[in-house]
């Protein structure tokens, strides 16, 4: 008997998933002039991780959710917000929307994460009544 592939499993997924995303938003931050600025290597230091670990458990939570309980409402969440930040950054209707994008990514978080409470329970109400609809792994 073969062991399950590494490469199936929902945390490989979301660990994948989350440092692909971190490389891809923080890349394109610093590409258009985000910076972290410090005298102090601490600070410094805290800074880039809070960013760096934000940025991975924006990607990584949404996707963990979808993989073991194939909720998509926190996934299309995460690309809605990112997408209304590129749009703000496109159309300067913000100040600052790139550095905000990182300074606030915990409410972000929130956000997507209390879409899929909504999506779950919305859907466990359907399997219950309807016996469809329910939670289920993807991977």
């Amino acid at each position: 008997m073969r062991p399950p592939s590494i490469r199936k499993t929902p945390l490989t997924v979301t660990a994948v998933g989350g440092v692909l995303y971190a490389v891809a938003v923080l890349s394109w931050l610093f590409a258009n002039g985000v910076h972290f600025a410090s005298q102090d290597p601490t600070t410094f230091a805290f800074g880039a991780g809070y960013a760096a670990v934000g940025m991975v458990l924006v990607a990584a939570v949404p996707l963990y959710l979808c993989s073991r309980l194939s909720l998509v409402t926190p996934v299309l969440m995460t690309l809605w917000l990112l997408g209304n930040t590129v749009s703000q950054w496109l159309y300067g209707t913000h100040l600052h929307p790139l550095s905000s994008y990182l300074t606030v990514w915990p409410l972000l978080l929130g956000v997507a994460v209390g879409a899929g409470v909504v999506e779950a329970v919305v859907r466990i109400g359907i399997d219950r009544t309807l016996d469809r609809s329910g939670l289920r792994p993807l991977v």
